[in-house]
């Protein structure tokens, strides 16, 4: 009885140690899973008395194919310079000096008719008017702006120039021109009817061109440039006005270096044969279109000065009692106010000097 005792005391002894120790091991293995997994730290926790600085925010890099581009505000162009004084205008960079403004008040006022006047640099686009938007009666300046209007006529394919023309009695009018001469039923080339109308002042010429070519159309043309005032289905002697048979050149001028048939209708404007009041005036050479009878003592046309530019001159009263003189100086005084304005662009600056 003693023996089987402790027999039992010994086998609960050994069983109790084998308890221990398997869960000595299975709290050793739990802790070591533990540690591996989260990594917990055996210090205290505690809250930190620092602050915590945030990492900057950082724009996430751009795409290689994508281009950034900075928008730039569009150039503005700088304020017209303006300059009034009485009916003279002028719009550019140039202000008259007194002198200057004197000089062409004194010869209107001395010639002692309605004036108007356009002047237009051709490289700079600087305008001097006077007047300038009041309609005169044309006489014989229509006939070129007639004639532009044929010449784009048969460079869009409409004509030709060595098209006949017949000469028939209801082209007739005064029967001092050339083809008036020649008779009715004479046949003669667009070519040489431009030529008569624009060197010579043809107006059998320019009936017959009005009659093959009709009057619509160059009106629309006028339109498209921007003039006003000119328009033939109205008559075949519409009133114009200065700024509008200036605006006439500057086309013209444009034009010859567009086409052969352009640059013919200007060589013949440079070649007119007679009355060719600025020419006279200046002593320079001038592709012109002057216009006169009783109603009118008109001229327009390039200047070749001191500076190429469109000059205009229309007056109203009678070609035949007007003072030729008087009429010149309020040529020369407007070319005055070109050579001031060229000597102007030419003078050297403080910074040159």
């Amino acid at each position: 009885m003693k023996k089987e005792h402790a027999f039992l005391i010994v086998l609960f002894a050994a069983f109790a140690v084998a308890v221990s120790v398997i869960g000595l091991s299975v709290l050793r293995a739990s802790v070591g899973a533990d540690a591996a997994t989260d990594s917990v730290s055996t210090e205290p926790h505690t809250e930190s008395t620092q602050p915590v600085t945030e990492p900057p925010e950082t724009e996430p890099p751009a795409a290689e194919s994508e281009t950034v581009t900075e928008t730039v505000p569009p150039e503005t162009e700088p304020p017209i310079q303006e300059f009034t004084s009485g009916q003279l205008h002028v719009s550019g960079d140039y202000t008259p000096s007194d002198d200057a403004i004197n000089a062409l008040n004194d010869a209107i006022a001395k010639f002692d008719r309605p004036t108007g006047i356009y002047a237009y640099d051709l490289t700079t686009g600087m305008t001097i008017t006077y007047n300038a938007d009041t309609k005169f009666a044309p006489a014989s300046i229509v006939k070129v702006v007639y004639a532009l209007y044929c010449c784009r006529q048969i460079d869009a394919g409409e004509a030709s120039l060595d098209e006949m023309l017949t000469f028939k009695a209801e082209d007739y009018i005064h029967g001092n021109g050339s083809i008036a001469k020649m008779g009715v039923g004479a046949k003669v080339s667009i070519r040489d009817v431009l030529r008569y109308v624009i060197r010579t002042s043809d107006n059998e010429g320019y009936y017959m061109l009005l009659r093959r070519f009709g009057r619509r159309g160059c009106d629309e043309m006028l339109a498209s440039l921007g003039v006003t005032s000119c328009r033939v289905t109205s008559s075949r002697w519409p009133d114009i006005t200065p700024r509008d048979y200036g605006i006439v050149w500057q086309e013209i001028f444009r034009y010859k270096d567009e086409s052969d048939t352009g640059m013919m209708l200007y060589e013949l404007l440079i070649s007119v044969d007679y009355m060719h009041f600025f020419r006279d005036a200046l002593g320079v050479t001038v592709a012109n279109k002057s216009g006169w009878n009783e109603e009118s003592y008109n001229e327009g046309g390039i200047v070749y000065g001191d500076r190429i530019y469109v000059l205009v001159v229309l007056t109203k009263g009678s070609y035949y009692t007007a003072d030729k003189d008087e009429f010149a100086d309020i040529v020369r005084a407007a070319d005055a106010m070109i050579k001031e304005y060229n000597a102007l662009l030419t003078s050297p600056t403080e910074t040159e000097a």
